[in-house]
């Protein structure tokens, strides 16, 4: 059953990757606005004549790609800097204890605001905004871990046997960390979608003519009544997206919980 529901998953992916190499989602054809779902067109064309559906495709692979590499680059940042500090500790860790300090006391959302208004509109902005604030999660679940698990028997036996601080650090904490990482990484993939699309919704996400669920939304505003669709898909699929990534968080901390015991 799961390998069927995973073949229709991605014979649906397929024909929709398939679709978007046929239709351009950008190009434009003012004779064919605000056009109705057809044949040609599927779910019709938006207020400049461009396939509607082909720009939500685009809008999400650009959501995922975007939000996978944000989450990657902050986790790794978050994990390496959380290893020395509950590794090392001293002076390295008291120097990461205040930066973290003085990015926690503010809001995510309005910290993020601020730093991307500050870097400029555009989604590298974006992604070094969201770097800048979310790193920290990460760096403190990874102290935790390593900063209890140092203390084990095994750890002792292995600073006896000779075995080097890296050795140690990748045979014997590095999993139990990335187990954990796994798990933050899973929740904060449909989080980060939330920022693009909130983000762009404003105007400090992805730039026109660039598709983007929230940017979509935004310029679906003034055709709400002649063509609420234009407002329905792209908020479908923000809604969907982020949950399935909460589904798929309590599927892995089921799975890491499991193992743990």
């Amino acid at each position: 059953m799961k390998r069927l529901r995973w073949f229709i998953f991605s014979v649906w992916i397929g024909i929709l990757l398939i679709y978007l190499g046929t239709h351009s989602p950008y190009t434009t054809d003012v004779t064919q606005r605000l056009a109705s779902s057809s044949m040609q067109h599927w779910l019709g064309t938006d207020a400049l004549g461009r396939d509607f559906l082909a720009r939500l495709i685009l809008a999400g692979v650009i959501s995922f790609l975007f939000s996978g590499v944000t989450v990657l680059l902050t986790a790794t940042v978050g994990t390496v800097l959380g290893l020395f500090a509950g590794y090392y500790g001293g002076l390295l860790k008291r120097i990461i204890h205040r930066i973290e300090e003085s990015l926690i006391i503010f809001p995510d959302t309005v910290l993020a605001l601020v730093l991307a208004g500050l870097l400029g509109a555009g989604i590298n902005s974006l992604v070094l905004a969201i770097l800048l604030i979310k790193w920290v999660s990460y760096a403190r679940l990874t102290e935790t871990i390593v900063s209890s698990t140092k203390q084990s028997e095994y750890i002792w036996m292995a600073r006896v046997n000779g075995l080097s601080d890296a050795m140690i650090v990748r045979r014997h904490l590095l999993w139990p960390v990335l187990r954990q990482v796994r798990v933050l990484m899973s929740v904060d993939i449909g989080k980060i979608i939330l920022f693009l699309s909130a983000f762009s919704y404003i105007g400090l996400g992805v730039q026109p003519p660039v598709p983007e669920w929230g940017a979509m939304l935004n310029e679906a505003r003034p055709y709400f009544q002649a063509a609420p669709r234009f407002m329905i898909w792209p908020g479908l699929c923000i809604v969907l997206t982020v949950s399935a990534s909460m589904w798929w968080n309590r599927r892995l901390q089921q799975q890491t919980a499991k193992k743990g015991a």
